[in-house]
C-alpha cells in the first residue's frame, strides 16, 4: 500500500489539489498503482478545502449584494418602446338593431333594442374549477414548452438516457426488453431529478420575475388551481422526457434484433417504478420552492438534499423508506411480486407526494 503524506504550504494554496496525491508525477499512473493507492488528507489539504468553500460564499455573497433589478433608463430610443393606442370612449355591440318604432323619442334621443345574451353565473361546482384548473394548466404547460432551455435539455437527456443501450451490448435481465427499460430508467433519474428542480423553480416564479404575480393573485382562481397547473406542467414535461425515451428504446431493441418486444416489461418499469418518481419529485420541488421562497435558495436546497441522500446511498444505507426513488435496490425479478416492499414504497412515495402538495397549499403566501 503506498501512501501519501506530503505536508507544506503547497496543499494549503493549491485549490483544486492537482499537485498532490497521483496527480504530482501527471496522469500517467498505471491502473494497478491507483487501485492500491491510499489517499491520505493532511491538515494543510483540510485546510485548503475549507479556504476553498470560504472563498466559494465569498463570491456568492457579492453576486448576491451587486445583483439588481435595474429599470428602464430614461433615455431609451422612441423605436424600443410600445407605441399602444388608446382605447376609444364607447361600447360597440354587434347586434345593435333599430326600434320597432323609429319615431320614438326619449329626450330627443332615438330608442334601440339590444339583444341581451343570456348567461349564467357558475363559479362553484367540481366541473367548474376543473375548467379553471385545465385552462391555467394549457397556460402554464405553453409557457413551459416555450422555454429555450427546452430546446437543448430535452434532446440532450433523451440522447445521453439511450446512449449506452444504443452502442453497447444489452444483457438480457432476464429478458432483452427488460434490459432495454431497466438500462433506460437508471439512466433517466438524473435527469427527472434535474427537470423536476429547474423547471418548478422556473414556473414557481416566472410571475414574479415578469412582475405579474399581483395581478394573478388578485384573480378569482383558488390556490390549489395555481399550484396544481404548476405541479402538473412540470409532470407532463417529465413523462414526455420519459414518454421519448420508451419509444427510442422499443426502436433501438427492434434495430438491433434483440426482441421479442415485451411491452409489458417496458410498463411494469415505467409506470411502477418511473411515473411514481416524476410525480414524487415534482411534488417536492413544488414544496421546496413554496418553503424556501427564492430561487437560487430553493436549487442550493434541492443540491445539498440530493448530494447527501447519494451518499449515504453510496455507502450502503439505502432502506426504502428514506430512499423513496428505489436507487440501487431495485430489479425486475422484484416488480413480478417477489418483494413486497416494492408496493408499500410505492403508495409511500404517492402519499409522500400527497403530503408535499398538501403543504405547499397550506404554506403559499397568498391569502
Amino acid at each position: 500500500m503506498i501512501k501519501d503524506q506530503t505536508p507544506g504550504m503547497r496543499d494549503l494554496l493549491d485549490p483544486f489539489l492537482l499537485n498532490s496525491g497521483p496527480s504530482r508525477n501527471g496522469f500517467g499512473n498505471s491502473a494497478d498503482f491507483l487501485n492500491s493507492f491510499v489517499y491520505s488528507y493532511s491538515a494543510n489539504m483540510i485546510a485548503n478545502r475549507a479556504l476553498i468553500i470560504f472563498i466559494a460564499a465569498i463570491c456568492l455573497t457579492v453576486v448576491y449584494v451587486r445583483f439588481t433589478f435595474a429599470d428602464r433608463p430614461e433615455n431609451t430610443e422612441k423605436f424600443s418602446a410600445l407605441n399602444l393606442s388608446i382605447g376609444a370612449e364607447g361600447v360597440y355591440y354587434p347586434d345593435v338593431q333599430p326600434a320597432t318604432h323609429a319615431s320614438e323619442t326619449h329626450e330627443g334621443q332615438d330608442r334601440v333594442s339590444l339583444v341581451i345574451p343570456e348567461v349564467t353565473r357558475l363559479t362553484e361546482g367540481i366541473r367548474a374549477n376543473l375548467s379553471r384548473l385545465i385552462a391555467v394548466l394549457g397556460v402554464e404547460f405553453r409557457l413551459l414548452r416555450s422555454e429555450r432551455s427546452v430546446v437543448v435539455i430535452m434532446p440532450l437527456a433523451v440522447l445521453i438516457s439511450t446512449l449506452e443501450v444504443a452502442f453497447w451490448h444489452v444483457a438480457p435481465d432476464p429478458t432483452y426488453s427488460a434490459g432495454y427499460a431497466g438500462n433506460t430508467a437508471k439512466s433517466l433519474l438524473l435527469f427527472m431529478l434535474g427537470i423536476a428542480v429547474f423547471y418548478t423553480g422556473e414556473v414557481m416564479h416566472r410571475d414574479r420575475d415578469q412582475r405579474i404575480e399581483p395581478i394573478l393573485w388578485s384573480a378569482p382562481v383558488t390556490n390549489y388551481a395555481l399550484l396544481l397547473s404548476k405541479f402538473l406542467a412540470t409532470l407532463l414535461l417529465t413523462l414526455s422526457l420519459v414518454l421519448l425515451v420508451a419509444v427510442i428504446a422499443i426502436i433501438l431493441q427492434v434495430v438491433k434484433h434483440n426482441g421479442p418486444i415485451e411491452l409489458l416489461a417496458y410498463a411494469r418499469i415505467y409506470f411502477v417504478i418511473v411515473t411514481p418518481n416524476a410525480i414524487f419529485m415534482a411534488a417536492a420541488a413544488l414544496l421546496l420552492n413554496v418553503v424556501a421562497r427564492d430561487r437560487y435558495l430553493a436549487y442550493a436546497l434541492a443540491i445539498g438534499i440530493c448530494s447527501g441522500l447519494f451518499y449515504l446511498y453510496s455507502q450502503g444505507h439505502n432502506h426504502w423508506l428514506y430512499n423513496p426513488l428505489l436507487v440501487q435496490i431495485w430489479d425486475y425479478a422484484s416488480l413480478g411480486g417477489g418483494a413486497r416492499y416494492i408496493l408499500w414504497n410505492r403508495i409511500y412515495v404517492l402519499a409522500l407526494s400527497g403530503l408535499s402538495l398538501s403543504f405547499a397549499h397550506l404554506w403559499l403566501p397568498r391569502k
